[in-house]
């Protein structure tokens, strides 16, 4: 077993036991792409900026009328949890590779660092974080992650990882730590105001929790944050969404682990 080293194509991954296929990504591309119904008629020759149903409409063996939620929901189903795996290198997503396509919670068990990545398809769904093991600095060492065929993920000072999957099904929470998580499947679609369980220093006033979120439908992002001086905040989620969470904390006394961004129906 060889070992491997922080806008969505559902599909790419969902399909990882028929056929897959990738394509590179360009962080500084835009954060848009084009309506998930266009169909792309060879994805061979044109893996440029797939999304759900232009890769699933060109694949026989797909169903046609499977939402974002619905896909996603099938992508958890592929998940595959890994013993410890030291980093020595990019992890090349694949059914082949050393990690499956599917929904984890990444968990650093040795070094402190970047976590970055390149997506097959979908650009507008980033892979930036910054994570350390247990007890060294003030960074998450539990990450959730959505991971799709094709995906390179790269780790940056990072010594070693274990990648847990999330169950096929799970309880929704109005409660969401660090990571990607998904409308319709961890939360429940709704209107929210935004809150935390963890301190927001005054003296920082752009420093606190990062929020985007994606929808497929339109292949766009919107973001927002919470910060000690941007503390009333109310946003909006669908069905299939995905909402990205980072939270940079500054107060040394309490764990990261710990922090929990709230949503209180509005």
């Amino acid at each position: 077993m060889k070992f491997n080293t922080k806008k969505l194509s559902l599909l790419l991954s969902i399909l990882a036991l028929t056929t897959l296929t990738a394509c590179s990504q360009n962080a500084e591309d835009s954060k848009t792409s084009g309506p998930i119904r266009e169909v792309q008629e060879n994805v061979e020759e044109e893996n440029t900026n797939n999304t759900i149903h232009e890769v699933q409409e060109s694949t026989e063996q797909a169903p046609e009328k499977d939402s974002p939620l619905d896909l996603l929901n099938q992508l958890a189903t592929l998940s595959k949890s890994t013993e410890e795996i030291y980093v020595t290198d990019d992890f090349i997503v694949g059914e082949d590779e050393d990690i499956n396509p599917g929904i984890y919670d990444l968990e650093i068990t040795g070094g402190s660092g970047n976590i970055l990545g390149d997506r097959a398809d979908v650009r507008s769904l980033y892979i930036n974080w910054v994570g350390g093991a247990e007890g060294v600095g003030d960074y998450p060492s539990k990450i959730r992650i959505i991971l799709f065929e094709g995906d390179v993920l790269e780790l940056r000072n990072i010594s070693k990882v274990k990648f847990n999957a999330v169950p096929e099904k799970v309880e929704p929470s109005n409660e969401l730590g660090i990571g990607e998580f998904i409308v319709g499947r961890d939360i429940v679609a709704g209107d929210y105001k935004l809150s935390t369980n963890a301190t927001l220093d005054p003296e920082y006033d752009n420093i606190g929790w990062d929020i985007s979120i994606y929808n497929d439908n339109n292949g766009k992002s919107r973001d927002q944050s919470l910060t000690a001086t941007n503390n009333d905040v109310v946003i909006r989620l669908k069905d299939g969404e995905i909402v990205s969470t980072d939270f940079y904390n500054t107060d040394r006394d309490s764990s990261t682990d710990d922090a929990r961004l709230i949503f209180s129906e509005f």
